[in-house]
């Protein structure tokens, strides 16, 4: 978040008072970031995932300003916080990203098969705890309400958190009902790092706890929407997490 610093002259030594006095109100007025945190994890169902050991995620992906669409399937094993995600495009081929409890890949036309390392291979670490998404995860060290704002068209609370890792992401609770309205984060790729604003909306209720059905990311001057098509309890099987054989055989060498 970027911190804005006001200078005034002494003619105005006055109206600087009146300035600071304000401004330390506003900031008393600002809820603290973990009674956020709480009323979302209560609207959304907090720890209802914990009764499962798995969810599959079936979303379609579109880019209009590409012309493109797409595919995608996550699935998510919560005794090992594994993850593997795959994304298909039409007429560009499959994208494959994962994480297996502590090593984290990805696989595509375009850079082939890799391990994920440094502060990429650290996100994808830190994301792959189910705590994450209820923002309770011990990766985050502190969270901290910086101001309200207004984003996504809501009146919101940004919240900094900032990681284990050292990346600090933000968060914007809904001033009306607790939950996440918007989100910035900044990912990191081989392409470098690049900040994305994610536009949570249509909160639906999935088996008992209740996400975002469409997401709207922009980044780069583009838009890409994500919307879920379906949510599955409990119906991941471990052969389906199992990496292909390329990445098995870069996970071997270390």
């Amino acid at each position: 978040m970027n911190v804005f610093v006001r200078r005034l002259g002494l003619a105005a030594a006055a109206l600087s008072l009146g300035s600071v006095v304000a401004s330390s109100a506003n900031a008393q007025a600002l809820p603290d970031a973990k009674e956020l945190i709480q009323k979302y994890n209560k609207a959304v169902g907090g720890d209802a995932w914990k009764s499962h050991q798995s969810a599959r995620m079936k979303a379609t992906f579109e880019m209009p300003a590409a012309g493109m669409r797409a595919d995608i399937e996550a699935m998510n094993v919560f005794g090992n916080k594994s993850y593997m995600m795959k994304t298909a495009i039409p007429g560009i081929g499959e994208m494959l990203a994962g994480f297996d409890g502590s090593s984290a890949w990805a696989k595509d036309p375009v850079a082939g098969a890799r391990l994920l390392s440094g502060a990429e291979g650290e996100q994808a670490a830190e994301e792959a705890d189910p705590d994450a998404s209820m923002r309770t995860s011990p990766n985050i060290v502190t969270s901290e309400t910086v101001e309200k704002t207004n984003m996504n068209n809501l009146d919101c609370y940004k919240v900094k958190h900032t990681w284990k890792s050292g990346r600090v992401t933000h968060d914007c609770f809904s001033v009306s009902d607790g939950l996440i309205v918007a989100s910035i984060v900044k990912q990191v790729s081989q392409m470098g790092e690049m900040e994305v604003t994610q536009l949570l909306s249509d909160y639906k209720d999935f088996g008992g706890v209740k996400r975002a059905s469409v997401t709207t990311l922009q980044m780069m001057g583009q838009e890409i929407k994500t919307t879920v098509v379906a949510w599955e309890w409990d119906t991941v099987k471990p052969e389906e997490m199992e990496p292909p054989a390329d990445i098995k055989a870069l996970l071997k060498k270390g």
